[in-house]
């Protein structure tokens, strides 16, 4: 699963604010294994934020329920965009396609 984040840089501190305040309201939860728990990169256009987290196939509706909450309290700081999806791992895909 990854979730992204973009925010204009003036937002900076608004954004780490709602990210403490959400994670003490929504914690992460046991199914989401959390690998990359926040690459941050910043350019002319704003700042960029990428989490990508390891679920299991049968805990991916629990782990896209959480986010979603999570995610939606960022919804109110105008400017900041969002979106969270799903992937497969190089070995799912290559077991989709009978190779595995």
């Amino acid at each position: 699963m990854m979730s992204y984040l973009w925010f204009p840089p003036h937002l900076s501190d608004t954004a780490a604010q709602r990210y403490l305040e959400t994670i003490q309201k929504y914690p992460l939860i046991s199914s989401i294994k959390r690998i990359i728990p926040g690459a941050i990169s910043s350019d002319k256009e704003g700042v960029e934020v990428i989490v990508i987290d390891e679920v299991k196939r049968k805990d991916l509706g629990e782990a896209m329920e959480w986010a979603g909450k999570f995610i939606v309290e960022f919804r109110n700081i105008e400017g900041l965009k969002y979106q969270v999806k799903t992937a497969n791992t190089l070995n799912e895909a290559i077991g989709l396609v009978g190779k595995g």
